[in-house]
């Protein structure tokens, strides 16, 4: 009883039905709807219960139900007509199944793309808009002078958060985050994890489904909640509440009991997170900083108004909380605070630094667009032809209802209410395609976790309604009205033709082989890149390397003795960074003149180890204290940049001391192939620490030694992150990330190649059927099986060859210029690509249009020609 009180069936659904239900049904229908909604309400929730209120109102809206003052003839009419109209338009789907599967299918899978793309672009614009309190969460930001003028900045001074609650009424909740990441420790094993420090009034703000425990453990300072990914990969099937975890944040190890589990997220959070942690816990707020260094410390502040609550009321407050930041971090005065709101946190993205929405992936949301909209303009163009295709064998149909008073606007309404249900189950199939084919695999290449929500997401039906309309008006409209402008008479008569000479379907199929040719290109210059980068010589020999991390100073001496000491070690050698990440850049200079270059600092014995090809001069000598003093060595890169040819009589400059370049070495890559290869540096530096160490290994036993290697680290520093690597994986990533881009672009080239197929069987059989009678005259005057042939392929082979010539031209520059976004190093778009499209676009012409000369040639003129 008390929940009927508090809920109630959504008011404009309601008002819709007493609206048009008639009042004489009004009671009963209403009552079993109202039954169902509390029902299901006390079963499922809320949410649940309004959407199936929505949809049984919907349900009811028959024919029978609706409210009428009069019946009238017009009105059963119109109704009646429309019910035939669905009727006929069913029957001749039936009668050509195949034609009806190739349109639908051709529309799904364009349906089925777009709805990738949306939902892609819908988590980067639409993140957070799931959470129920949206429109009372603001993020406190401040705007400062910088050095390019004012600049809002979305981390605040830590101290603010405590003068929300005296400075700012009607607060209802406040918390501070703070992202880090951890070493987070479980049975011995260590991870890298991504830590959200957050206040207990988080969980009060923001809503999360649990898969485990209750969202105030929060409160407990020593207990955390973790994603269920994580949950997993720590625990397996385990149940996790009470388990164990350490987190070691700045050196200092704490000990944590987990207390809940969230349920899988979507990529619509706003927040990206492995586990929240109570900020009381974090080790920055365990020391008593000074004042002015705590007001030095900023983080993201979020509050949470009370309901109805206007946030310019706060202005005030806010202005009193500046004047109390100025006056104790003069250095660092704010010119004001504001209120930013949760809604528009995407949207400001760009224009607040330090916010909590960095990245908003522009490229990839032009790339599946693209795609969307590509594969959507061949479907519809495909569907198109295939629609005059069928309707082509309904002439004497559409001149007998013209001759019995049927006028343009009813066949054109008929036409498009067939072309609505085609349309229809286009969009179901497409949404079937999107939820079990399409996202997975996108989700895979991409390692995102985008989801379909049809019970929460109203933006999807709206984008799903949007389509419905946009493809059954584009796809259906120019049918109907050709169709439907022949003369009775002419159709009649027999003397309609159609399709022998029509323009506008050519330019379409023209259009098709363009972009088709176009998807071909790129996929294979993709792929052929892909091909020739992973062969690419890096400019060292990977094999038999393994590179581990090492924590501090004080674990690396140890670690080096303990590591050295195992079987399968030849050499082992120090660096700051390593090759196959980032290098450090630093400023040189030479002949007074300033350079950006990229220096390494390793051991002098670390150029032989990675056995980096020797150009001009000669390599450190361990043995020299000069070589690990004054001396360093440089890429061919490094030369040519700064116009030098080996040997160099004068020494370079850098940090201030003075190395002269006693060898050169060959160019080799230090980061993936998407960039150029910058000038090298290399020094030998006295240091006796460094961030990481490579291990040489004796051959074939890199991979097999990696678990003894770890197990030594361990050993050396047990409560440390093991980030040990094999040489060959530094550019995994990157390949898997333009693995998956090829992966995509090869998937739409392959659906347009089927789609301008379809098309073209479509506009072949239309030109067959329409010219049958006139191949079968030809062969009974003596016309062989060439001449028939040449006369049906001409057309499409004029319309190859221009597609061709377009496509091929527009590929150069297109494909040529979406390379250079990603490779500094491509095959670019020369004859293999273009050829093998043009190929393929070729075997598919002469595929499809050699199915239906054989047809012609296997005719029998008499069977055909005895009507007339």
């Amino acid at each position: 009883m008390d929940t009927k009180l508090k809920h109630h069936p959504p008011k404009w659904p309601d008002r819709f039905l007493e609206f048009y239900c008639s009042p004489s049904r009004l009671e009963q229908i209403q009552g079993d709807a109202y039954e169902l909604f509390y029902m299901n309400l006390e079963e499922r929730g809320i949410r649940y219960a309004r959407f199936r209120f929505l949809i049984h109102v919907l349900s009811f809206f028959r024919w029978g139900n609706i409210r009428r003052s009069k019946p009238s003839y017009q009105t059963y009419n119109q109704g009646a007509m429309f019910k035939n109209y669905m009727k006929i338009g069913w029957r001749n789907l039936v009668k050509q199944k195949g034609t009806t599967f190739i349109s639908i299918f051709g529309l799904a899978a364009a349906v089925g793309c777009c709805l990738v793309a949306y939902l892609f672009i819908e988590q980067v614009w639409f993140k957070g808009m799931h959470q129920e309190n949206k429109d009372e969460i603001y993020q406190i930001t401040y705007t400062a002078e910088g050095e390019n003028g004012k600049t809002t900045y979305g981390t605040v001074a830590e101290p603010i958060s405590e003068l929300i609650s005296d400075e700012l009424p009607n607060i209802k909740a406040q918390t501070r985050i703070l992202t880090d990441f951890p070493v987070l420790i479980h049975k011995n094993e260590s991870y890298f994890q991504r830590a959200q420090y957050v206040d207990p009034g988080y969980m009060e703000m923001f809503t999360y489904s649990m898969l485990y425990g209750y969202p105030g453990a929060l409160n407990e300072p020593e207990q955390v909640i973790l994603t269920e990914e994580l949950s997993t990969k720590l625990f397996g099937n385990t149940h996790p509440i009470g388990q164990d975890i350490a987190l070691i944040t700045n050196g200092e190890e704490k000990l944590y009991k987990v207390g809940g589990v969230f349920k899988s997220f979507n990529d619509m959070e706003m927040f990206n997170f492995d586990l929240l942690v109570n900020m009381s816990t974090h080790s920055n707020e365990n020391h008593a900083l000074p004042l002015k260094d705590a007001w030095a410390s900023e983080l993201w502040t979020f509050i949470q108004l009370e309901k109805d609550v206007d946030a310019g009321s706060l202005s005030t407050g806010l202005a009193e909380i500046v004047s109390a930041q100025n006056k104790i971090n003069p250095e660092n005065p704010y010119l004001s605070l504001q209120l930013e709101s949760f809604n528009d946190l995407v949207k400001n993205s760009e224009n607040v630094e330090r916010g909590v929405v960095s990245f908003l992936a522009v490229a990839p949301q032009i790339l599946l667009s693209a795609i969307g909209i590509f594969i959507l303009i061949l479907a519809v163009f495909n569907y198109i032809n295939i629609s005059i295709l069928m309707a082509s064998r309904r002439l004497k149909e559409i001149g007998v209802r013209k001759v019995i008073g049927s006028n343009k606007g009813q066949l054109i309404a008929q036409f498009l209410s067939e072309n609505l249900m085609v349309c229809f189950m286009a969009i179901v199939l497409g949404l079937l395609l999107a939820a079990f084919i399409f996202l997975p695999g996108f989700n895979e290449i991409a390692s995102k976790n985008i989801k379909i929500d049809l019970l929460n997401d109203h933006l999807v039906w709206m984008f799903l309604g949007a389509m419905l309309l946009f493809i059954t008006l584009v796809s259906g409209l120019y049918p109907a009205i050709y169709i439907t402008s022949f003369k009775p008479i002419n159709i009649l008569k027999g003397n309609q033709q159609m399709g022998s000479k029509s323009v506008f379907t050519s330019v379409l199929l023209t259009f098709q082989f363009t972009l088709a040719i176009i998807s071909i290109v790129a996929g294979v210059a993709f792929v052929q890149t892909n091909h020739i980068n992973a062969n690419r010589d890096w400019g060292y020999d990977s094999s038999d390397k393994i590179i581990v991390n090492v924590p501090s100073s004080q674990d690396y001496l140890p670690l080096k003795n303990k590591l050295s000491a195992l079987a399968s070690v030849i050499e082992v050698s120090g660096s700051q960074d390593y090759v196959g990440n980032w290098i450090r850049e630093e400023e040189l200079v030479f002949h007074e003149e300033k350079y950006e270059i990229s220096l390494l600092n390793a051991e002098a014995n670390y150029p032989e180890l990675l056995d980096l090809k020797l150009k001009q001069g000669r390599m450190f000598n361990t043995e020299l204290i000069s070589d690990t003093q004054e001396s360093v060595l440089v890429n061919q890169t490094f030369l040519d940049e700064l116009g030098l040819i080996f040997p160099l009589t004068e020494k370079i400059i850098l940090d201030s001391a003075s190395y002269d370049v006693v060898g050169v070495v060959e160019d080799f890559h230090t980061i993936f192939f998407q960039s150029f290869i910058d000038p090298m540096v290399i020094r030998a530096s006295p240091d006796t620490t460094f961030n990481y160490l490579t291990l040489k290994m004796t051959s074939g036993t890199a991979y097999s030694s990696m678990e003894s290697v770890k197990k030594i680290w361990h050993e050396a520093i047990p409560r440390g992150l093991f980030e040990g690597k094999l040489q060959t994986e530094v550019f995994d990533r990157e390949f898997s990330d333009v693995n998956g881009v090829s992966n995509i672009l090869l998937f739409s080239a392959i659906l347009a190649v089927v789609l301008a197929a379809l098309g073209l069987f479509g506009l072949v059989s239309l030109n067959m059927n329409s010219r049958i009678k006139d191949f079968c005259v030809r062969k009974v005057f003596g016309a062989d099986a060439g001449d028939l042939s040449m006369k049906l392929a001409k057309r499409y082979l004029i319309i190859w060859g221009v597609a061709s010539v377009l496509g091929g031209g527009i590929s150069i520059v297109l494909v040529s210029a979406f390379l250079n976004t990603f490779f500094a190093f491509h095959s670019g778009v020369g004859l293999i690509p273009i050829g093998l499209g043009l190929l393929i676009l070729l075997l598919v012409v002469a595929g499809t249009v050699g199915s239906q000369i054989l047809k012609i040639v296997k005719a029998n003129p008499a069977t055909i020609l005895k009507a007339e």
